[in-house]
């Protein structure tokens, strides 16, 4: 396992990952360990509290286990896990949506590599990525192209 702590009084796991840390918070966490289980068809594993390091192992071993489905698929299957519920199928698309906290943005769709991508916010099409998506539930979406 990585060099993972507990930070109680936030909520999160922190993790060592080179010379610096992430963090992960506890709700987000078992969320996408319970979403995994369930795509996977393990729901038995997960059966550990929330804020535990035993529950952080679980996700661990279960991102493990969706690598290994996507090796054996030689990269056919991919999780859907991560990626925003509204935005699936709109793809390429350019978007304007009104966020959970109230907050208009404007995107082209676009989906990360791997085998749990997330959708991204691109926001030119001369541009070279951009960051997840954030905000979903949207109180609003519209397709503009």
């Amino acid at each position: 396992m990585k060099n993972v702590g507990l930070n109680k009084e936030s909520k999160l796991y922190w993790i060592k990952e080179g010379n610096g840390y992430s963090a992960l918070g506890f709700d987000v966490c078992i969320k996408r360990r319970n979403d995994l289980a369930n795509e996977l068809g393990l729901p038995q594993y997960t059966k550990e509290r929330k804020g535990t390091l035993k529950a952080y192992k679980e996700y661990e071993c279960l991102i493990e286990v969706a690598r290994l489905k996507h090796n054996e698929s030689n990269g056919r299957w991919r999780s859907q896990t991560e990626l925003t519920p509204e935005l699936i199928g709109l793809e390429g698309k350019r978007v304007e949506v009104i966020n959970t906290w109230g907050e208009k943005s404007r995107f082209i769709v676009g989906k990360s590599t791997g085998f749990i991508p997330v959708h991204l916010e691109i926001k030119r099409t001369d541009s070279m990525g951009g960051g997840a998506v954030m905000g979903s539930p949207f109180k609003s979406l519209k397709i503009i192209s």
